[in-house]
């Protein structure tokens, strides 16, 4: 299992809670398409989303694409939450779930897929489905573990070209963004040696790619301008926020140096609900994305989590600073307000864990860089629908995720 526990409370940004959906909408999904239906002003203004063809067919406008986020949920996870229901093996709708869960992408029409949990049938389902639309720019996955699984990054061709990719694990970013680990680990005793010990052993990964518009594409301003997109899977277990917190701060800091500047789009599966399990503060995680900063008295931080007890030390704040990052803005809460109500669902858990995170872009040694702005947000359904769609997956929804999307456009006025 890789869910967290559901929150308390009813604050709505980003809890399994029926305020949280009323806020966000309540919109379904079409089982086709994943289609939006109009709920009023808010959705018109923030979700119509344009396709390629429209896009390009505005040549002096800016520059539009859109970013899907989808965790298609691998086959040895699937074969586990389906046996696990009875009935004597997996059901015939399951047998090509992988190719439900591609068809899902393509009829979505995105600019830039990025996929979690990504074992060998679902890379090969991705690339039958989609077709020769676009190309795999950037993958990586853990051989050594049983799903043998990971990230995968498409982009769809003839709109965005290649320049650079980048993949990594955030355990080996380490030292390069903390320089002082090395001392740390040699002193280290206690729950510090037990923290560094742990986070070391996470195999998490992130793949990154850095593009530019294609020929003919290139609109307003937008010329030349590269964009860095990126997709991650953060470590699954509720019970440590804060190996989960420090693999974010190292994620935030690689990207931020691969990105050099330019506007930069971060999509995946956090593994973070917005606020922690007590529903008292947001949670590290997203703490420290969106607001560019976690002190040690977070609840989530090692050294409030991790204070020792008799003979066994605790995490120093010397062993384990406040972090800090350049944040980024959350594209379901800029479009709505709020997170979505629910993106992975599960017998024992509904919430928010998926994201598409933005940043508009720094400033250069040549000037600025041209802006990146959201459009839109495709909504999700309500907790309410979802619980009548329960247990997930489903005929209905391919993955225990729901697919995010999220439509930008860089360059003109």
């Amino acid at each position: 299992s890789r869910r967290p526990a559901p929150s308390a409370g009813a604050h709505g940004a980003g809890r399994g809670s029926t305020a949280g959906a009323a806020r966000h909408g309540g919109v379904g999904l079409s089982t086709s398409a994943l289609g939006t239906q109009s709920s009023g002003r808010r959705f018109r203004r923030f979700c119509a989303i344009a396709t390629a063809d429209a896009a390009a067919a505005a040549p002096s406008g800016p520059m539009r694409f859109s970013v899907l986020s989808y965790n298609v949920l691998h086959e040895f996870g699937a074969s586990r939450l389906l046996r696990a229901r009875g009935g004597g093996g997996v059901p015939a709708w399951a047998k090509d779930r992988l190719v439900q869960a591609a068809n899902v992408v393509r009829q979505m029409q995105p600019d830039i897929v990025c996929l979690q949990e990504v074992d060998e049938a679902a890379q090969a389902a991705m690339q039958r489905t989609l077709g020769d639309d676009f190309e795999c720019a950037s993958t990586m996955c853990n051989e050594s573990l049983p799903p043998r699984d990971g990230c995968s990054l498409f982009v769809r061709k003839g709109r965005l070209e290649v320049v650079a990719t980048h993949q990594f694990r955030m355990r080996d970013t380490a030292v390069k963004h903390f320089p002082e680990v090395e001392g740390v680990r040699g002193r280290a005793a206690g729950m510090t040696a037990a923290f560094w010990r742990e986070l070391h052993e996470k195999l998490n990964m992130a793949v990154a790619v850095k593009l530019r518009a294609s020929d003919g594409q290139a609109a307003g301003g937008s010329s030349g301008a590269e964009l860095c997109v990126a997709t991650t899977h953060l470590f699954w277990d509720p019970q440590y926020p804060d190996l989960k917190l420090l693999q974010a701060f190292f994620l935030a800091r690689e990207l931020e140096e691969f990105a050099a500047g330019c506007p930069l789009v971060l999509a995946g599966d956090l593994n973070s609900t917005p606020y922690t399990r007590a529903g008292s503060a947001l949670s590290g995680v997203y703490a420290l994305l969106t607001q560019g900063a976690v002190g040690t008295g977070h609840p989530d931080h090692p050294v409030a989590l991790r204070r020792g007890g008799g003979i066994l030390s605790g995490v120093a704040p010397v062993d384990v600073p406040g972090l800090s990052v350049a944040p980024f803005k959350s594209a379901y809460r800029e479009a709505f307000g709020a997170e979505a109500p629910v993106t992975n669902a599960s017998k024992d858990f509904r919430g928010c864990l998926d994201y598409i995170l933005f940043r508009e872009g720094l400033e250069s040694g040549g000037g600025a860089h041209p802006g990146l702005r959201l459009v839109g947000a495709r909504p999700l359904p309500s907790d309410a629908e979802i619980v009548s769609q329960l247990p997930l997956p489903s005929p209905l929804h391919p993955s225990d995720h729901l697919p995010i999307l999220a439509e930008f456009e860089m360059g003109g006025a």
